[in-house]
């Protein structure tokens, strides 16, 4: 097939001309996908990267070339809109997979597996998506359920957020499987977080909530799933402000190693949440004692990525509460260690929110200034509590400097990003200091 022809065909699907498409229909039907996806790719003059636009990872988009994997109704859907093509058109060349394939179900989810073990979140999330709609279509249930989380932590990890969302609402609501309990809260816990990420703070809390109802009635030995639900609830409650409730649920909780049978990493999380939500309150001697909790069970050897976000959320804990020591010093170095090593692009604008804060506190404007300066110039990509953060660093850096107009415009700002939030208290307390500044 000439260039010309495919730029015939994807410049008429594009026009939606229902006479090219059937000409298509009947001259192409029986070509494979990946080489009409790699000729139209050709004619468009796109790359592999450009054609994936950063939901599907080159690698990805080459196995499909190479006929090595078939895509998805959503792959089709972001293909033909990049490429400028009707979804359809592009779908008549998807080759039907056998009901019954098993080894190419299994050959999937290994690839997906493998990719996660290597830490490679982009491929890991489009090898899953691949892998869940092959299980779907064997009706899989188990599988299905296995390759869609694994398809959404790899969003989360990667910060696409909506669309993790989106899989797990379909999780939550397919008739695929009738999940358990325990299915059931991972599945809400994970609609918290990424509430909470968003700014949608009600909703986090909402759906934190739910989680904890769903396993409330659970068995003694089911401990773990309980334990979970309420991590999720505290966070989401003290980022909002609520922290009265926060403290209810975390000093409900007994988080002695023998008290409870539950793994010691997620003891070591509890006690790092309830360590969170004893620094916002300025309980600073309980906090340090959970924190130590925390940290003699969460070791790098135990889990590398957990222990350098744990440090990272001590160190940020501490500093948001005034507290400037050696400790503060360590953890935000360990974390900085963390996520030079395996973290991600939020991970390290984070770093640089919390170095700014601490040279703040350490009165020293100028590395301070240089910090903030690098934040800002990245503030469209961050996250609620990073935006949040950098305002509110902005306001203290300028009140240091004796610019209370500029000081008011950042802490308003951060006034206003948790009113529209919903955290009202928070909101007040910022409203105040804008106050004081003006008077």
């Amino acid at each position: 097939m000439s260039g010309a022809s495919v730029r015939q065909v994807v410049s008429s699907a594009g026009r939606r001309s229902e006479r090219i498409a059937g000409h298509v229909r009947g001259k192409y039907r029986d070509m494979r996908f990946g080489e009409m996806l790699r000729e139209a790719r050709g004619a468009t003059g796109l790359t592999q990267a450009e054609l994936g636009a950063g939901v599907y990872s080159p690698g990805f988009i080459s196995l499909l070339e190479r006929g090595r994997r078939q895509p998805t109704p959503d792959m089709v859907q972001h293909f033909a809109a990049q490429l400028g093509m009707d979804a359809q058109t592009l779908g008549w060349w998807v080759e039907p997979r056998a009901a019954e394939d098993q080894p190419a179900l299994a050959t999937a989810m290994f690839a997906a597996n493998y990719a996660r073990d290597m830490q490679d979140d982009a491929l890991a999330a489009s090898e899953a998506e691949h892998a869940a709609a092959i299980a779907q279509e064997q009706q899989n249930a188990p599988a299905w359920w296995d390759m869609s989380m694994l398809q959404a932590q790899s969003l989360i990890s990667r910060r696409r957020l909506e669309e993790a969302e989106a899989v797990l609402l379909r999780m939550h609501t397919s008739p695929m499987l009738a999940p358990t309990p325990e299915m059931s809260s991972i599945v809400l816990g994970h609609l918290s977080t990424i509430a909470r990420s968003l700014g949608r703070l009600e909703q986090a809390v909402d759906l934190a909530r739910e989680a904890m109802d769903v396993v409330e009635h659970l068995a003694d030995h089911d401990a773990s799933a309980r334990l979970q639900a309420a991590f999720i609830l505290i966070a989401a409650l003290a980022v909002k402000g609520d922290l009265d409730d926060a403290w209810d649920v975390a000093t409900g909780l007994d988080l002695t190693p023998d008290a409870v049978t539950a793994p010691s990493l997620l003891i070591a999380r509890g006690a790092w949440a309830v360590g969170n939500i004893a620094f916002r309150r300025g309980e600073v001697a309980f906090g340090r004692e959970q924190y130590a909790l925390a940290a003699r069970l969460l070791t790098p050897q135990a889990d590398f990525a957990a222990w350098s976000d744990f440090n990272y959320g001590r160190a940020v804990h501490m500093l948001q509460a005034g507290v400037v020591d050696e400790v503060v010093r360590t953890s935000l170095s360990n974390a900085e260690i963390g996520f030079g090593l395996a973290g991600t692009a939020l991970q390290q604008r984070e770093i640089i929110g919390a170095k700014a804060r601490l040279a703040l506190l350490d009165e020293d404007l100028e590395a301070a200034g240089q910090l903030l300066g690098a934040l800002a110039q990245q503030r469209d990509v961050l996250d609620f509590d990073s935006l949040t953060n950098l305002e509110e660093c902005l306001g203290l850096f300028y009140t240091a400097l004796g610019s209370g107009r500029q000081a008011s415009r950042h802490l308003g700002e951060a006034a206003r990003l948790y009113a529209e939030a919903g955290a009202d208290e928070k909101a007040r307390e910022l409203t105040d200091q804008v106050r004081a500044l003006e008077a």
